[in-house]
């Protein structure tokens, strides 16, 4: 993928999105080998992923999806890839119906440095319910040098918002996150990165269980009862801001 090309989203998400995610395509059809920065195409011992988990963290409507990450030996060999490449850990998360990612808060993370980069892609109106809007998906660049002092072990939090869901007489609305995609990208630190190709390695990640999120919703029958609760209330506050107006 070039080094201009920040995302590796818009190798597979297409670049007209209306909000509906595109199909998508292997990155491996869309970029000739031969093409590949001078010293790339050599086999490369890179880090493996030995071990993905995946959890659901919070409570109501605000949460966090927290990946667990565990490479392979953490030797020699992990320290003098990173000292020849720079690395990058990508998550590629397709969010689910009624859940989204805010941009300007993950904007934040990398101002603070966590990640490397972040985008989302789709969606990006965080007003709109449920019934209104249409699916997103963030992807997320981590700096592989950090997994060094961590013993090659790695977390990484995502915090995500429940848009309102459509009326339930359960009272709530449930939606499953499936797999994500995880891919290591690297190249070598002294090519010019307006001349390069960054190489980018499917980590092939063991399928997870699904994270379940139950939102809470409106019940239907209970319409007529708080629309009437709410036309008075608004009424009596706005005869109190006249009468007040009147007498003072």
């Amino acid at each position: 993928m070039p080094c201009s090309r920040p995302y590796i989203g818009d190798a597979y998400l297409d670049n007209t999105l209306t909000g509906q995610l595109a199909q998508r395509r292997d990155l491996v059809e869309m970029s000739d080998s031969g093409e590949l920065c001078k010293g790339l195409a050599e086999d490369v011992k890179v880090p493996v992923l030995s071990k993905l988990r995946r959890q659901l963290v919070g409570e109501g409507s605000h949460r966090r999806l927290v990946y667990s990450m565990d490479f392979g030996a953490c030797d020699g060999a992990m320290v003098n890839f990173l000292d020849g490449y720079d690395a990058h850990l990508v998550i590629f998360e397709k969010l689910p119906d009624g859940v989204f990612a805010d941009p300007f808060e993950l904007q934040h993370f990398v101002e603070r440095k966590v990640f490397v980069d972040v985008a989302v892609f789709g969606d990006t109106n965080l007003e709109l319910p449920t019934a209104l809007s249409n699916r997103s998906s963030v992807e997320i660049h981590f700096d592989l040098r950090l997994i060094i002092s961590t013993d090659c072990n790695l977390e990484i939090d995502l915090p995500l918002h429940a848009r309102y869901p459509p009326l339930d007489a359960s009272g709530y609305a449930t939606v499953e996150f499936g797999n994500p995609d995880l891919f290591l990208q690297y190249r070598k630190k002294e090519i010019h990165s307006d001349s390069c190709l960054w190489v980018i390695k499917n980590l092939k990640a063991a399928p997870l269980e699904k994270a379940a999120w139950r939102i809470p919703c409106g019940d239907e029958a209970h319409i007529g009862f708080v629309s009437s609760i709410t036309f008075l209330s608004a009424l009596v506050c706005s005869m109190s801001i006249v009468l007040a107006a009147l007498i003072f």
